[in-house]
């Protein structure tokens, strides 16, 4: 069958322009007033995204009152679910006590105790807005301490939109991942290759690195799982070297376990950064880490350790106290663990069923992740294995951030929002704590169907033995 090269095939998108209409007349409203007719990079959807309105548990509805089965769970955030009664109770009842009182409340000390108990690292916290908020404070802070300039980061791994995060993000490496960052922030950033120590120790050994920042689960949450001994390898690495090691725990953080990947995986760094779940999905974020590095954002009575030495950090609605009363209820629900033993049992769940499906299909591809992060990668170039493990032992890391290519991938994604199935950017899903046996075997029976559906347009090739 020819594929069509314009858009992503005639029956798969008559399919999505006909169940979200009303989506379409809104976007073509939005991209009179916004860049693309979207807010976030993620949400851009060939031919237009779906515009929801509510949601409750794993499901949500478009202004077309579709119903879809929500596996991007709030880009990972919502692992306690939409609309989970504790998280909606202390948010209405902040709303109507104060929303910006100019000054500190008791729910951000208890919030912040919270995370000590629960985080090997967290010593101290100061909380920010948003995940990219807080790599950026943490990669001052490590220059700060170690006065010194540089941080190494590894190619592919992603720590928000600030302009030092954006070099060695993309290939190609050497150019930042976006217009308008500056040529002298690449030369403050030093890029080393996925799982090579020998490259990081060379990285390491002019000694002029403050921190080295990385996801503890691999880049783009887990899309190139972690090598074993690698973190630890890092670590011994950092120490030796008298540099900092800041993980991004934005995605892993109280998901991984209520500790996060530096508790599953057992290497405490000196900082870690989180968003998502530590705020239970309400807009928020924290920096948290050893007591004499967040003291250097601590006043004295020193003047000139203040105007100095003293890392300044500031930030309207940081702690805020809507987000303090929801990141208090989540970091309480999520301690012992059972949540996310929960979250990882349906994810496991999922993967089995959406590996059968390939490999009943006879496409090639593979559902793959750790705990309850999930990722799915199809194409004809790969091979056709349907085991996570051998699958991202046998895919080479390059090909695993590659992901699902183009066309295929339009294709792909609008032929699971037709079904009735929402993963974001159609290869990256989380289960959440709402989410049952019986949600997860309809997940798999929605993506039974969006699968066929792209085999017929002639997107995948079927090999059926």
């Amino acid at each position: 069958m020819t594929v069509t090269t314009i858009g992503i095939g005639s029956s798969i998108e008559g399919a999505y322009r006909s169940k979200f209409a009303g989506s379409e007349a809104l976007w073509q409203r939005a991209l009179k007033v916004t860049p693309s007719g979207i807010s976030h990079d993620l949400r851009r959807i060939t031919p237009f995204p779906v515009y929801v309105d509510h949601a409750l548990g794993c499901r949500k509805w478009d202004v077309d009152g579709n119903e879809l089965l929500d596996l991007g769970t709030g880009h990972g955030s919502l692992i306690l679910g939409h609309g989970h009664p504790a998280i909606v109770r202390a948010v209405q009842e902040q709303a109507a006590k104060v929303t910006h009182p100019s000054a500190p409340t008791p729910l951000e000390v208890q919030w912040a105790e919270n995370i000590a108990r629960l985080v090997p690292c967290a010593e101290m916290t100061r909380f920010v807005l948003s995940g990219t908020e807080a790599t950026m404070l943490a990669m001052r802070l490590a220059r700060a301490h170690t006065m010194r300039d540089v941080i190494v980061r590894i190619r592919g791994h992603f720590h928000g939109w600030h302009d030092y995060a954006m070099v060695g993000y993309i290939a190609p490496y050497y150019l930042p991942g976006s217009n308008g960052v500056p040529n002298a922030v690449s030369s403050t950033m030093r890029i080393a290759p996925l799982h090579d120590l020998a490259a990081m120790e060379e990285a390491l050994e002019p000694r002029d690195v403050a921190a080295v920042i990385l996801e503890a689960d691999g880049p783009m949450g887990g899309t190139v799982p972690v090598q074993p001994g690698f973190l630890q390898g890092v670590r011994e690495l950092t120490e030796r070297y008298g540099t900092l090691l800041i993980f991004d725990e934005v995605v892993t953080g109280f998901r991984m376990t209520p500790g996060g990947a530096q508790q599953y995986y057992g290497i405490t760094p000196d900082l870690a950064t989180y968003a998502k779940a530590v705020c239970g999905g309400i807009p928020g974020g924290a920096v948290a880490g050893k007591a004499d590095v967040m003291s250097d954002i601590a006043f004295r009575d020193d003047p000139e350790w203040n105007r100095r030495r003293r890392v300044r950090h500031s930030g309207t609605f940081n702690a805020n106290p809507i987000t303090a009363a929801a990141g208090v209820v989540a970091t309480t629900l999520l301690a012992d663990g059972s949540v996310q033993d929960h979250c990882a049992a349906m994810a496991d769940r999922l993967k089995a069923g959406m590996n059968a499906v390939l490999a009943d299909a006879g496409v090639n591809g593979c559902a793959f992740g750790t705990r309850s992060t999930l990722r799915i990668i199809t194409g004809d170039d790969l091979p056709p294995i349907h085991d996570p493990a051998e699958f991202t032992s046998v895919v080479s890391p390059q090909r695993l951030l590659d992901g699902t290519r183009q066309p295929l991938l339009s294709a792909i994604q609008c032929a699971q929002l037709v079904e009735g199935l929402d993963i974001l950017g159609g290869t990256h899903f989380w289960t959440s704590l709402a989410m049952t046996e019986a949600d997860i075997d309809e997940a798999v029976e929605r993506f039974a169907r969006a699968v066929d559906h792209v085999v017929r347009e002639g997107y995948l090739k079927a090999v059926r033995t």
